[in-house]
């Protein structure tokens, strides 16, 4: 990805972890934030094709996507550019990244996990700058 991307964060946050991780991941790559409510409807409703790289962000439900991101990527799975993944958990992610790369159709270019501990602890500097800088790399 080169620096000057533009860039999409897409989230759904049920407790405010998957958000706390978007806000630092659309600090560092100087993106553009989008929460998803819980129909799976942008609230802002911006356009990802017009996005160079779009992340996207869930918290784990029941070993998959959250219902509403996995409606967002159903939705939105023709018009995905490139896309980034991560997923926030309390137990265990299993298969959840796996189940978003089939949704959105393409193999993402990089793909984290935040353990909900470490994001209520302030743990996740390294954690997102490592995202990050992958994501830069392509």
């Amino acid at each position: 990805m080169n620096m000057t991307a533009k860039t999409l964060v897409v989230y759904y946050s049920k407790t405010g972890n998957t958000r706390t991780v978007a806000e630092a991941i659309a600090e560092k790559l100087g993106g553009d934030l989008e929460e998803i409510n819980e129909q799976g409807a942008a609230i802002s409703a911006k356009d990802p094709s017009s996005y160079d790289l779009v992340v996207i962000g869930t918290p784990v439900n029941g070993f998959r996507a959250s219902t509403p991101i996995q409606g967002y990527l159903k939705q939105n799975k023709g018009k995905l550019p490139e896309v980034a993944t991560y997923a926030t958990y309390a137990l265990w992610a299993a298969g959840t990244l796996g189940g978003m790369e089939k949704l959105a159709g393409k193999k993402p270019i990089v793909s984290q996990t935040f353990k909900a501990k470490e994001i209520k602890l302030g743990l996740i500097d390294e954690k997102v700058n490592g995202f990050v800088a992958a994501l830069k790399r392509g």
